[in-house]
This record gives structure tokens, C-alpha cells and sequence, in this order.
């Protein structure tokens, strides 16, 4: 597909843009050297069987659980302190972080 010139300025009004002679013509080669790619792309995926399921129903998309359960582990041992002497700093029982706001 080919865009021009007219077309440009047609959207360049619409987007109440001054463009010189030059730009309309090189916007014209951008836009159309673009769809010309989008075209290819298409060419090359039409009919390929795509791997996301947008376009299925919800009913025919296989679900699995793939949390895992919830369980107390020995991390703190019940010793929050543990914890905090852990951290690469901290002082006075506090985790130090960077900061982050101004």
C-alpha cells in the first residue's frame, strides 16, 4: 500500500499540522515503506496457527492450578529478629532500604 502525498496532508490537517513539501513527501515514503512491512508480516503469518488463546473460548482453554500451597515454613523460626539481622543493613530492629522518594 502507498501513501501520498495528499493523504498526508489530508491527516495533517486533521491533526492541524504545517508540513513543507519535504516532509509531506517523506512522511509519505515512511508511512508507506512501513505498511509495506506490515504487509509482509501478514503474508508470512497468515494461516499459521497462533500459540495465545485470544481467540478461543474460555471453555476451551486448558486451566491448571499452578500455585502451590500455602505453608508455614522455618524461615523466622517464629524470630522476627532473624530476620532483620539478615538483611545486608539494618539498625534498631529496622530493615534499611534505599530510598526512593526525592
Amino acid at each position: 500500500m502507498t501513501i501520498t502525498k495528499e493523504e498526508i496532508q489530508k491527516l495533517a490537517s486533521l491533526s492541524r499540522l504545517k508540513l513543507t513539501e519535504e516532509e509531506k513527501e517523506q512522511y509519505a515514503k515512511d508511512l508507506s515503506g512501513i505498511l509495506k512491512y506490515v504487509d509482509q508480516i501478514q503474508e508470512v503469518t497468515e494461516g499459521a496457527d497462533t500459540t495465545n488463546s485470544s481467540n478461543k473460548k474460555p471453555s476451551e482453554i486448558p486451566h491448571r492450578n499452578v500455585m502451590r500451597d500455602d505453608v508455614d515454613g522455618q524461615l523466622l523460626n517464629g524470630d522476627p529478629k532473624k530476620l532483620v539481622e539478615a538483611a545486608p543493613k539494618h539498625q534498631d530492629g529496622l530493615v534499611e532500604v534505599k530510598k526512593i522518594l526525592g
